[in-house]
């Protein structure tokens, strides 16, 4: 009986900490508008160097650099297209989508939003889940945060990856559209117009066509630092109610064939 419970613990607990770990970032705090120029590029060398960093390659070899920071107020985002090299102005695009109640969904809810800026504007589009028409993914339009930058340009010699010019796109989005929270689903995309082809992390949720976006249920996790737990203590959660059932039951079990005197 005793190993059977803890054969059921042990499968419990792997199938949890799988499950844990979908794709992840952890952004960093610390970064704040004041070090950055909004204008589409890495102005200096130095200037996202306090945001933390995750690089995609996919199958073509082409690479985009993700670097996430945030101030408790704002989350900055930049999407570095490296290897992009063809460009395609107002039609070249990078997007953000943030869920702050990440319950996984098949549909977009009014919890979820996207951030979408085309190379060379800098006007924002913003779009909120819980629309029923299918057609545009279940999101409306919605007006523009006050505060919200997006900006889309073309790199210089000043990029922290390479000289050659490729697609750049800076956001810096308020916190309070979305609301604090410890995680949030996250999807990032850029979009090359010429080949028409999208690029995005997570990597295997990656739609072929713009503009569409996958449902929040294949996004991935934003960490924040600042209220979360270290990365290694995340499958410690669900070992501890495991612990408690696993123990438990085997007291009942011990007092219910334990020989009476």
């Amino acid at each position: 009986m005793k190993k059977l419970l803890l054969i059921t613990l042990i499968v419990f607990c792997i199938i949890n900490v799988k499950l844990s770990y979908a794709e992840q970032i952890f952004t960093t705090l610390g970064q704040s508008s004041d070090g950055i120029v909004f204008d589409g590029k890495w102005t200096f060398l130095k200037e996202w160097k306090p945001t933390s960093e995750n690089i995609v390659e996919f199958y073509d070899g082409r690479k985009i650099s993700i670097k996430t920071g945030h101030d408790h107020n704002n989350l900055y985002v930049l999407l570095d297209f490296i290897s992009e090299r063809s460009f395609a102005k107002f039609a070249d695009s990078g997007t953000v989508c943030i869920d702050s109640d990440f319950g996984k969904e098949n549909y977009p809810q009014s919890d979820d939003y996207c951030f979408i800026i085309s190379l060379g504007s800098k006007n924002p589009i913003t779009l909120q889940g819980g629309s029923l028409l299918g057609k545009n993914n279940y999101f409306t339009k919605i007006e523009n945060h006050p505060d919200l930058i997006a900006v889309g340009g073309i790199s210089d010699e000043n990029d922290r990856y390479t000289p050659v010019p490729h697609t750049t796109y800076e956001f810096k989005i308020p916190i309070e559209i979305f609301g604090a929270s410890d995680m949030y689903g996250f999807y990032v995309a850029a979009y090359d117009a010429n080949t028409n082809q999208v690029y995005s992390w997570p990597q295997d949720v990656m739609e072929e066509t713009f503009p569409n976006i996958p449902e929040p249920s294949k996004w991935g996790e934003l960490i924040s630092p600042d209220k979360s737990l270290p990365e290694f203590q995340w499958p410690l959660l669900t070992l501890i109610p495991a612990l408690i059932v696993f123990l438990y039951i085997t007291r009942k079990s011990q007092k219910l064939f334990s020989p009476k005197i």
